[in-house]
């Protein structure tokens, strides 16, 4: 898995990853990477991870800082933060 880069731009490190409510055969995880866009400007990658008896599944999204600040505020308001 460590051969392929599927966000845009450079991964310079992994921030963290956040289990997620799932099924009792399945895990998932949330794992979160800092990048460097081709841009040279920050980003957000964030790695959906899905994991099962006999399966394993990835889904690699790229943001760019406003999109990752959006994404912050669109999750503090669906808890009823402001």
């Amino acid at each position: 898995m460590g051969f392929f880069n599927f966000f845009q731009g450079k991964k310079l490190s992994k921030q963290g990853e956040v289990e997620v409510l799932g099924k009792a055969l399945m895990k998932n995880r949330v794992d979160i990477h800092k990048l460097l866009l081709d841009d040279g400007s920050s980003g957000v990658g964030l790695n959906i991870v899905t994991k099962g008896v006999l399966s394993y599944s990835s889904m690699p999204l790229s943001l760019n800082e406003n999109q990752a600040r959006e994404l912050i505020t669109q999750i503090k308001e669906a808890l009823g933060d402001k």
